[in-house]
């Protein structure tokens, strides 16, 4: 069975997919496949197009991410170019492959694919979020966990539509319970 992942910025995500590797799952991440469109040729020249007083060769990551959180005029020009590509690979992935956990930031353009698959919605609370996020993001201001938080505005909604939830505030080693007891299964 495959499922799609979803929930805010260090519920424990990545904590899940890597558990589920242990239980026979392939794992795919939203954001190693946008970090693979970096280098896509095309997408770069249509970001080009639209932010042409802007150099992409030499850090493409960096200067989109800068773009990204500038405005939202920004976000949503980078979205329109990024999101069909990362959705036909998802498509692609859900379509031809199975027993696979997909991960997806908790956005209104990520709805559907929420709605149409069995989906997990993983949440903690965000004095614990904030915390994992010292932890892992030593480099990363807290300004920049609040401003990938405010981005995923419709958590409560996507929360809605999804088959499982998970409350982790406790220790992410309880992850495997949910395969243990079968109610994520393949």
């Amino acid at each position: 069975m495959n499922y799609i992942v979803t929930g805010p910025i260090c519920s424990g995500k990545s904590t899940l997919l890597e558990t589920a590797k242990g239980f026979g799952f392939n794992i795919i991440k939203s954001d190693d496949v946008v970090s693979n469109l970096y280098n896509d040729k095309v997408i770069i020249s249509k970001l080009m197009g639209i932010f042409n007083e802007c150099k992409f060769e030499t850090s493409p990551k960096e200067k989109i991410k800068d773009l990204f959180f500038q405005s939202h005029s920004n976000r949503i020009k980078i979205e329109n170019i990024f999101h069909p590509k990362v959705h036909e690979i998802i498509e692609n992935e859900l379509k031809f492959n199975n027993n696979v956990l997909i991960e997806l930031p908790p956005i209104r353009s990520n709805i559907s694919f929420i709605k149409n698959n069995k989906s997990i919605f993983i949440d903690a609370n965000l004095e614990m979020r904030r915390e994992r996020f010292r932890e892992r993001n030593t480099m990363d201001s807290v300004e920049t966990f609040h401003m990938m938080n405010e981005y995923q505005t419709d958590c409560l909604l996507i929360k809605t539509y999804c088959d499982i939830i998970i409350q982790n505030n406790q220790k992410t080693s309880m992850m495997t319970d949910y395969f243990n007891k079968d109610i994520i299964k393949s």
